[in-house]
């Protein structure tokens, strides 16, 4: 049996990436048996017992392993030992998942939900919670549907459900205004304001919550992982990208799914390649939200 040291991105690398592409790693490992070092951002939410998981900044990283990978979306920042020679898909071909599955090897792309291990923070809630988290780091992330957020949470509210904002901020945006976006998108005004009390505390709620609403981030990944519903709002992807899930909102009849075609610009808040104004999600109306709600209250007979 090998020791095998496993870099999750090599640069720094956000919550979402990380979840997803751990996923891989744990099949990876029952697949090979071999004694793996995985090292990542936010290290201590993961505790599998077959995985050694060590922090991006251990020296560890450094000794030499019998196999090394370094798991990241281009040809430039991965790599994996010479003897593998299955096909790796373009980014823009493929999704978070099977990037990571073709890198170690795989030629079958399986999805796998990491082992989530956190202590629950106690919380008190007077109703029924969904959590929410409503902000990103580009505008095109965001649902920009005017005041979509609080229709929703307002059919929720006619439930006698609470919807719990815990985004890391209460508001959040590129620091200049654009056309009729603020410089700082802030949270629903209709939600419970937890925001900024670290992953802890996010995934405290999100235990607690009947289902998760987000976007394409990070929070909505924590979620699934978490084996809650996400009922997600996404204009910039396709769905290949993420996780399946028969909760996602997106309006394929309009212009959507731009990462398929364009090489994103991170530097550039209101990147929209097609100059169409974010129309991917504008587009989005709470009744389509509502709409996979709904499946879901369905199930629950609310």
């Amino acid at each position: 049996m090998g020791r095998t040291k496993i870099l999750l991105g090599k640069d720094n690398h956000q919550l979402g990436d990380t979840i997803g592409w751990m996923g891989q790693v744990e099949r990876y490992q029952r697949a090979s048996q071999e004694e793996v070092h995985v090292f990542c951002n936010f290290s201590n939410l993961f505790a599998t017992p077959n995985l050694h998981i060590r922090s991006v900044e251990d020296p560890l990283w450094h000794e030499p392993f019998d196999k090394k990978f370094i798991i990241d979306f281009y040809p430039n920042t991965r790599e994996r030992p010479s003897s593998l020679t299955n096909k790796i898909h373009h980014i823009k071909e493929s999704g978070l998942i099977q990037t990571a599955s073709e890198i170690l090897g795989f030629d079958k792309v399986e999805e796998a939900k990491p082992t989530i291990s956190f202590k629950p923070k106690p919380l008190k809630t007077k109703k029924p919670i969904v959590t929410l988290a409503s902000l990103s780091t580009m505008q095109q992330k965001m649902w920009n549907y005017k005041n979509g957020w609080n229709e929703v949470i307002s059919y929720l509210k006619k439930n006698r459900i609470d919807v719990v904002s815990i985004d890391g901020y209460a508001a959040f945006g590129a620091g200049y205004p654009s056309g009729d976006i603020p410089a700082f998108t802030p949270i629903p005004s209709r939600s419970i304001d937890k925001t900024g009390g670290g992953l802890r505390i996010a995934a405290s709620y999100i235990k607690r919550s009947m289902f998760h609403m987000g976007l394409s981030s990070g929070l909505s990944w924590l979620a699934w992982a978490l084996d809650k519903p996400v009922v997600s709002v996404v204009g910039h992807n396709n769905q290949r990208y993420d996780f399946s899930n028969p909760y996602r909102t997106q309006n394929t009849s309009v212009c959507h799914a731009c990462w398929d075609n364009h090489d994103m610009v991170a530097d550039d808040w209101y990147w929209c390649p097609e100059k169409k104004d974010f129309e991917c999600t504008r587009q989005i109306t709470p009744e389509m939200v509502i709409e996979k709600i709904d499946l879901i209250l369905n199930l629950n007979k609310i």
